[in-house]
């Protein structure tokens, strides 16, 4: 362990990481691992200077008699991301532990083994809290990823023209993957926040207009509960959609919006004016 001019650094930091996970036995035992962790690791720690030795306290001028080396904390990015890696796992893990088993009644010996592992956390050491973390944090991500597929929305279809058709987006899942063959930001919904936290919370709805064979042409959202205009129409790669097509006039009577009303009629091209010759001889003729 290295002779550090000045340990409150170091144990801000490791208090930083710990402040994330929310049960409080559980973070106060993670910070002391922490600060034995970011204190093991050399990239966090460079010489002190002439500068900084001088006002030190005796017991560093003691270290430098012994020929001991005295050092600064460094905030060493790599070090310092996996530790916050381990604190947010362990906060996983804590959600883990709390779900009923009833929640989840396919996973229950994994929630048993989440609340055994935590019970014995002031056992273990930082190597095996990460290793641990580790499992109980791909179990969550399996769970979000089965909720993504659950749906949020009841599905519905609405006829358009041309064998084509109005589908409603149902899920999470579903709009990730109307996204990528889009090619646009709904690839990466979020279910907390933007499209996904609209659809997820009821507060907008999403319909994609597909042809007979599948094929997406357009995808669009409106409001919820009541859709009185469309929010956004793109086509693949955002590309713009003439806001009066009738597949959108349909879909916008099912779900009972106002009728639009019809574009203006463009003017008649006014008639070409003949100019008549000024001359003396075509004046006559005129008259």
């Amino acid at each position: 362990m290295p002779n550090v001019l000045d340990i409150e650094p170091v144990r801000a930091c490791a208090r930083r990481a710990s402040a994330k996970i929310p049960e409080k036995r559980i973070a106060d035992r993670f910070e002391r691992l922490a600060l034995g962790f970011l204190l093991s690791e050399p990239r966090n720690f460079r010489p002190a200077g002439p500068a900084e030795l001088r006002p030190a306290p005796d017991w560093v001028k003691r270290a430098m008699d012994r020929g001991e080396q005295v050092s600064v904390f460094k905030v060493h990015r790599s070090a310092i991301a996996r530790m916050h890696v381990v604190a947010r796992r362990l906060a996983t893990t804590c959600a883990v532990a709390a779900t009923p088993e009833t929640a989840r009644p396919g996973y229950a010996p994994a929630i048993a083994s989440a609340r055994a592992f935590l019970d014995k956390f002031d056992r273990v050491n930082f190597d095996v809290a990460r290793q641990r973390a580790n499992v109980f944090a791909r179990l969550s991500a399996i769970w979000g990823e089965e909720i993504d597929y659950e749906s949020v929305c009841s599905p519905a279809s609405v006829p358009a023209t041309c064998e084509r058709t109005w589908r409603r987006i149902t899920s999470l899942a579903e709009m990730r993957a109307v996204g990528r063959e889009f090619r646009n930001c709904l690839a990466n919904a979020a279910r907390s926040a933007g499209y996904g936290g609209a659809l997820c919370k009821g507060l907008s709805q999403f319909w994609v207009l597909r042809d007979r064979e599948g094929e997406g042409l357009v995808v669009l959202m409106a409001p919820l509960p009541a859709a009185q205009y469309f929010i956004e129409v793109k086509g693949p790669r955002n590309t713009r959609i003439n806001p009066n097509h009738p597949d959108l006039r349909r879909l916008s009577v099912a779900l009972g919006m106002a009728p639009r009303d019809p574009p203006p009629t463009p003017p008649a091209p006014a008639a070409a004016v003949r100019l008549q010759c000024q001359c003396m001889r075509c004046a006559h003729i005129a008259a």
